[in-house]
């Protein structure tokens, strides 16, 4: 009797210690959430090995439910701007939702690591607000000094008659939590 007791004892506090551990782990996630009236912003990486398809005037906002990222729900949107653009042209983005990608919560690549300094990363779809433009994909890692990499990404057409919103697209932000709307 006394080592099924033991054996009990054992198992519970095990069963406490693995809680702990998940607590722990959406703790570090929910240190990303931005509430209302905060968001993550940054510029585009200005040199051009690391843009393609982008000015290097581009902005970035990015909300984020944190407790949304690993649930298979939108954990938020994401918004461009570009300066010096006019009309339409000024956001490739305008609010789109981070769509997860089901299949990808099965597959190894949801497990990419893209090296020291970030915590997880995370793959999502994301709809331009030009209604016959190619979807992005849009690369986050939650990095451990509390900022956020957004690297936005499209194969697209190559070729000299490309239609407007269907040419490649590479942007990587680095974004800073701000108070406000980043401006736009």
């Amino acid at each position: 009797m006394g080592a099924l007791r033991r054996g009990w004892r054992e198992t519970g506090a095990l069963l406490c210690g693995a809680a702990a551990l998940a607590a722990l782990g959406c703790d570090k996630l929910a240190r990303f959430d931005t509430p209302p009236g905060e968001a993550f912003c940054g510029q585009i990486t200005l040199a051009s090995a690391y843009r393609d398809g982008l000015s290097p005037r581009v902005q970035a906002r990015l909300r984020l439910e944190a407790q949304k990222l690993e649930s298979g729900e939108a954990p938020g949107t994401v918004t461009t701007f570009d300066g010096g653009a006019v009309g339409a042209a000024e956001r490739l983005l305008d609010e789109a939702s981070l769509r997860p990608i089901e299949p990808l919560a099965h597959d190894a690549l949801s497990e990419l690591e893209f090296g020291d300094g970030r915590e997880r990363n995370f793959i999502y779809a994301a709809t331009p607000a030009a209604s016959d433009a190619e979807a992005l994909l849009a690369f986050l890692s939650l990095r451990t000094d509390g900022r956020v990499e957004l690297r936005l990404l499209r194969a697209g057409r190559e070729g000299p008659d490309v239609p407007a919103g269907r040419g490649p697209v590479f942007g990587l932000f680095l974004l800073e939590r701000v108070d406000g709307d980043c401006g736009f």
